[in-house]
């Protein structure tokens, strides 16, 4: 700025310096030796006056040298107020997490809290995440929390070249205390347990997390502790486990597990030590495994389906009889499950099976295998011993988000049933053997914002006895959620 200043200013003077050189001419054309004389001392002061004006102005400079050049002034707003306004952008709010950096990896808190009214018309065999009927106990209204789930899960870590995660996660679906007001002191359950190690294609799972077999679950916020159609056709199960997923093509994927054998048959009623179930008695794992192709635009919906089919296999040893009889029945299951969108706005989800012994999962209505079985020959029975009971069932959910409220309303209809081989449900000695389960549900939920929801349902089900019959019971259920 200071160079671009004093060639201006030498610039500005040249033309008085080339006007003193001028000659003035006489009239006759020569000038006169007293014109020339008085010229050349013109010129001489006034090529001192400017080197002195020359030297105070770089004195000037030199002295200013090393100050900050003021900024420009501002260049007013020539804009109409209204334009201008609404071109301002504010600065963006900095998203709030409650995660913590420890060393390379981040752990991060979450849950979902859970309120639900209810109330029953009849009897069921539970009060707020009903599964069956009964042909006892009556009719009831109350409110729960203890769906509400806490979890914490960590990622970023490395381990080599796989990215290392890990989850924990609890609810208050435990039980009670044994106190006056114990069901409003929910006990804390252990839900997912693990750590994950994923590569490129392939990932690896160690600890408590959801099986492999029939994985889908419906959507529901009455039931959210237990799935809804547990008992009703959904299978269900997080076994502590070594899962292995491999990314066979973009579209297909396979999975499988060794899990405990757990058949679901608590063989104690010890608070803290544990006892062999006939799963774990048998000394045979559980294997499950799963192959599934997806799609990311599935019928030109823009949104992502699944197709998957699963198999099961495990063992069950149980004794009978004074003398301890040792009895191997196995458990097996096969299924198909689905989570398709139809159009994009309506989806479908859900899973046929079948298979037998399968109670650990809930299925035959909680009914794994028969320790009484007999044959019937005519009007007389004959022992069998233990048999494992057959079963065979499913649910399907449509959902349907109609073009209104901004896309946040949407309803869920469901239907689910599981029904048990009445061959198998025969016994030596007289049992109320369930013999068949049939739910429907209808819901609706509203997603007020991203993080709370309210929706109201209403089950219904249809729960088939040996010997009791059909028994109906009404669930209406209004429930509302919280996540962060």
């Amino acid at each position: 700025m200071h160079i671009k200043f004093l060639k201006f200013v030498l610039i500005a003077a040249i033309p008085s310096i080339l006007s003193l050189t001028v000659v003035a001419q006489t009239p006759g054309g020569t000038p006169s030796a007293d014109d020339m004389s008085a010229r050349v001392k013109q010129l001489e002061s006034e090529v001192e006056t400017m080197r002195r004006e020359m030297a105070e102005l770089k004195a000037m400079l030199g002295k200013n040298a090393s100050a900050k050049p003021a900024d420009p002034p501002a260049k007013p707003d020539t804009r109409p107020a209204d334009v201008a306004k609404t071109d301002v952008k504010q600065a963006p709010q900095p998203k709030k997490n409650l995660g913590v950096d420890v060393g390379s990896a981040r752990i991060t808190p979450y849950g979902t809290i859970y309120f639900n009214a209810f109330s029953n018309s009849g009897g069921t065999n539970n009060a707020d995440v009903p599964l069956f009927a009964t042909p006892t106990s009556s009719g009831n209204v109350s409110a729960s929390v203890r769906q509400t789930r806490l979890g914490a899960k960590v990622e970023g870590a490395k381990v080599g070249n796989a990215r290392l995660s890990a989850i924990l996660e609890a609810d208050f679906f435990g039980g009670f205390p044994s106190v006056g007001i114990g069901e409003n002191f929910g006990v804390v359950r252990l839900r997912l347990a693990n750590a994950r190690l994923d590569w490129e294609k392939t990932s690896v799972t160690v600890g408590q997390d959801w099986m492999v077999f029939a994985p889908v679950n419906p959507t529901s916020l009455a039931a959210a502790a237990i799935p809804q159609m547990a008992g009703a056709g959904n299978n269900w199960a997080r076994l502590p486990q070594i899962k292995i997923e491999r990314k066979i093509t973009p579209n297909i994927n396979w999975q499988g597990a060794v899990l405990a054998p757990q058949t679901g048959d608590f063989a104690t009623n010890a608070a803290f030590l544990i006892q062999p179930t006939t799963g774990a008695a048998s000394r045979v794992p559980f294997l499950q495994s799963r192959i599934a192709f997806s799609g990311k635009n599935w019928l030109g919906s823009k949104k992502s389906g699944a197709i998957g089919f699963s198999g099961h296999y495990g063992r069950s040893r149980v004794f009978t009889g004074a003398a301890n009889v040792r009895n191997d029945i196995d458990t097996y299951g096969v299924a198909v499950d689905w989570n398709l969108p139809l159009t994009n706005r309506v989806g479908l989800s859900g899973e046929a099976f079948f298979g037998e012994n399968l109670g650990g999962f809930q299925a035959g209505v909680f009914q794994s295998y028969n320790n009484d079985f007999a044959f019937s020959q005519g009007v007389a029975l004959t022992a069998g011993g233990v048999r494992a009971i057959r079963t065979r069932g499913g649910w399907t959910q449509i959902g349907l988000t109609p073009p209104t409220l901004n896309d946040r309303l949407t309803f869920y209809v469901t239907i689910g049933i599981d029904d048990p081989e009445n061959r198998d449900l025969t016994s030596v000695s007289r049992r109320d053997w369930r013999t068949r389960n049939l739910a429907f549900a209808g819901e609706a939920i509203f997603k007020w914002t991203p993080q709370f929801s309210i929706g109201l349902e209403l089950r219904r089900f249809y729960t088939t006895y040996l010997f009791s019959g059909a028994q109906h019971a009404n669930h209406v259920n209004l429930g509302a959620s919280y996540s962060f």
